[in-house]
């Protein structure tokens, strides 16, 4: 494709910040993961610049992301991807239980994946865990797997986002968080069960969730 200037499009704009918002890369890493001078890069993005198509190509090819998405917002991002089983490249799936109420579930955590998921969307997760109980239906329901992203640190969470939770006393849980400081209120989306607070000090691992599939 020749190279081409489009004209300044606040919308197109606006889609190329949420690829960077989706892959959570800021405006230097995302220039040099593109090959791009940053320069006229933030030229672009503070709509000072017109925007040349080799930018939209790059984009598409880096990220898999649609071109005519970039360019018209028409149809998805993403080509539509499918998750499949795979032995020699993914995320680990683990046959483990994150409950959708607040039972604690008895099955201990799997020390040897099943076997591997390969979701290029997603790969970049920790793993793929199944998720049981209907509290958050409808956004995850009982018989989904879901792709967790471990967190390093989880003395602060963003409110309102949601999270797979495990408690000292052996709780796996997904739900969304309202962080209060020193306790975390679990907040589900079935509005037929309650909302329930824990301290922060019970908590030995969080997972933000990334993605929800039907299982096979």
């Amino acid at each position: 494709m020749a190279k081409q200037f489009y004209p300044i499009d606040t919308e197109m704009i606006e889609r190329i910040k949420c690829v960077m918002q989706e892959e959570n890369v800021r405006m230097t890493s995302f220039a040099d993961n593109l090959g791009f001078d940053k320069g006229s890069l933030s030229k672009i993005l503070n709509a000072k610049s017109p925007c040349p198509n080799s930018l939209l190509e790059s984009i598409a090819h880096v990220y898999n992301i649609r071109y005519k998405w970039l360019l018209t917002g028409e149809g998805s991002m993403r080509e539509e991807e499918k998750p499949r089983i795979s032995t020699t490249q993914g995320v680990p799936y683990y046959n483990v239980d994150f409950t959708l109420g607040f039972d604690i579930m008895e099955n201990d955590q799997t020390r040897n994946p099943d076997y591997l998921i390969d979701f290029p969307l997603y790969n970049r997760c920790t793993c793929w865990v199944n998720a049981h109980g209907d509290s958050m239906s409808p956004t995850i329901s009982s018989g989904d797997m879901v792709a967790l992203q471990q967190l390093e640190d989880f003395r602060y969470l963003i409110s309102g986002e949601i999270y797979a939770i495990v408690t000292k006393n052996g709780l796996r849980t997904i739900k969304r968080v309202n962080d209060k400081g020193k306790n975390i209120q679990l907040i589900p989306d079935n509005k037929d069960y309650s909302e329930q607070q824990i301290p922060k000090e019970e908590l030995m691992a969080v997972f933000s969730v990334k993605a929800c599939v039907k299982a096979y």
